[in-house]
């Protein structure tokens, strides 16, 4: 499994999420109520160890189109479900419930890297999203698996 995979496994268990909608990877499409997953650059090792195991992390984002616009009080429902979303993720983590992976790799933990925000809108259609890390073991005999 790809550590996006189980990533995007782990979200979808995510009692805040609407029934029904698409949690989708690298794809956000047009229409209102709609979730993403989506990998961001950044290097994967933070630590390397002589014997060849490493600390890594998988930097992504999770992102959602919503409802937009003048209306105030839907404005604030968006940000308030960020909100929302990131205290999930922190007391996840904090309780060791973290995505599955494969044989020698440890899920570490998971934060958050910033609060929920507008990245691009139109005057009825956002996008929101939030920056998470994900931080795991690999073992030097994932590569010879």
């Amino acid at each position: 499994m790809t550590i996006i995979e189980s990533i995007r496994d782990f979200i979808a268990g995510c009692p805040l999420l609407k029934n029904g909608v698409l949690l989708n990877v690298d794809r956000l499409g047009a229409t209102e109520i709609e979730y993403t997953v989506d990998g961001e650059i950044t290097n994967p090792v933070l630590r390397q160890y002589t014997d060849g195991s490493s600390l890594r992390q998988f930097e992504f984002v999770f992102a959602s189109r919503e409802r937009y616009g003048a209306d105030t009080l839907q404005n604030i429902a968006n940000s308030g479900f960020y909100e929302d979303f990131a205290d999930w993720i922190e007391s996840q983590s904090n309780v060791g419930n973290l995505p599955k992976l494969d044989k020698y790799r440890v899920p570490q933990y998971i934060e958050v890297l910033s609060g929920g925000y507008v990245f691009d809108s139109d005057d009825s259609i956002a996008r929101y999203q939030i920056q998470l890390k994900f931080v795991y073991y690999q073992d030097r005999r994932y590569n010879n698996r």
